[in-house]
């Protein structure tokens, strides 16, 4: 008797967590009222009211669904949301990624509150929430307050409880598959005066399904004419940047932190000598998603921003530090075009506040966008062809460049985990 609560005891430790992964999953059934009946189970970690996302290796995201029906070896399947219908197929092969319970949308979320009435054709049995020995029934209130928490728990645990609602254990999972890229450019040609450059320089990001990181560094030499004395000379620019997303905190929402860093040294002008800008915390609004559109995003963060520059007056050189906010709104889209062509666009728009007067300078805006053209030679060899569009009025305004510039570059870039 011991044994067999225990066993049961054990089950209901055991419900599909979030961002758990199960793979090699197949569709039994395809049923009225979008239900699907797939061969994973109650011994497989799933439980009743269990919320997951159903993608396929090749296609990507399929499905999103919860779970109505539970049996050792089977479970039945609510989708509530099925971008394409033709991606529904007893043919094809699902993972199923469990994901948080604040991800169903208020509708849907009515379904754990009521007994969903379906019938299996094949079916001869009662429902099994009345016949299947392995039927677990959940326990657990249907809502959870913070004083529910205090007189449950008490006060000295409630620290605990938030450690465990932020998921570590899943963020050192994420942080864990780290990719590296590599590139080079052997050749890039920038506008401002004609400058013919080669860039190098290294990226890394982690594929995860909840916490990313991006890091990035690069630098780029070049080969001008110095607009103060005509003659060839050698320039350097040096950029770095670090972002960590919360995916999906909520169904359409990231969260977004960033800290960028640049330099760039025309002839003897360092403009910026260096700029930081840092945003401990913005939001991102995924505005569309499908196979082909992998993301189409409209992000907004403040950033602090802090320049320093150096200024050449009267033959004599200075430098000039200007603090302030920078309203960060960015634009950023990725299309797979084919199995081996994708192109991506980022557009950064920087407004700039003056943090005495509150001003907001709309000629001001520090804005970049980078097109990026992505070919697919093999395996983790990949061809990039990139423009860069830059407008930024201090290099006019303090050095006497012209505002614009673009950059033309071809990219070699090769891509391996950690």
């Amino acid at each position: 008797m011991w044994i067999i609560l225990g066993f049961f005891l054990s089950l209901s430790a055991y419900s599909l967590e979030s961002f758990e992964r199960l793979n090699g999953v197949k569709i039994l059934k395809v049923l009225d009222k979008n239900i699907i009946l797939v061969d994973r189970g109650i011994e497989d970690g799933i439980l009743l009211n269990d919320h997951a996302k159903f993608s396929q290796e090749n296609e990507g995201y399929s499905a999103r669904a919860i779970c109505v029906r539970v049996k050792s070896s089977m479970s039945y399947w609510k989708l509530y949301r099925i971008p394409y219908s033709e991606s529904i197929s007893k043919d094809f092969t699902y993972i199923i990624v469990g994901m948080a319970d604040q991800e169903v949308p208020f509708p849907q979320a009515a379904l754990r509150d009521r007994e969903l009435k379906f019938t299996d054709p094949d079916d001869n049995k009662e429902a099994a929430s009345s016949t299947d020995p392995f039927f677990i029934k959940g326990d657990l209130p249907g809502k959870l307050t913070e004083r529910d928490l205090i007189e449950t728990v008490g006060p000295e645990k409630r620290q605990l409880f938030i450690e465990k609602a932020l998921n570590r254990d899943q963020l050192n999972r994420d942080l864990s598959n780290y990719r590296i890229s590599v590139f080079a450019s052997p050749f890039t040609r920038q506008s401002i005066n004609q400058g013919e450059s080669y860039r190098y320089g290294i990226r890394g990001g982690n594929v995860a399904s909840k916490y990313r990181l991006l890091t990035q560094f690069e630098e780029q030499q070049s080969h001008m004419k110095d607009p103060l004395t005509k003659e060839e000379v050698s320039t350097k620019s040096t950029t770095g940047q670090a972002q960590f997303v919360i995916h999906r905190m909520t169904p359409d929402t990231s969260s977004l932190s960033l800290l960028n860093y640049n330099s760039m040294r025309f002839s003897e002008l360092g403009t910026p000598k260096s700029h930081w800008q840092f945003g401990p915390m913005g939001f991102t609004w995924h505005l569309f998603e499908n196979r082909t559109w992998e993301y189409f995003d409209l992000s907004y963060i403040p950033l602090y921003d802090i320049r320093t520059t150096e200024v050449i007056s009267n033959a004599l050189k200075s430098e000039e530090k200007v603090n302030g906010l920078r309203h960060g709104f960015r634009l950023a889209v990725k299309n797979k075009i084919n199995e081996r062509v994708a192109f991506e666009n980022l557009l950064w728009v920087k407004p700039y506040q003056d943090l005495a007067s509150w001003r907001i300078e709309g000629d001001n805006l520090n804005l970049s966008n980078d097109l990026k053209l992505i070919f697919n030679l093999a395996g983790n060899l990949f061809f990039d062809y990139n423009f860069v569009y830059q407008r930024d009025k201090l290099w006019k305004t303090l050095s006497d460049l012209p505002e614009t510039n673009t950059i033309n570059s071809l990219n070699i870039r090769y891509d391996f985990d950690l």
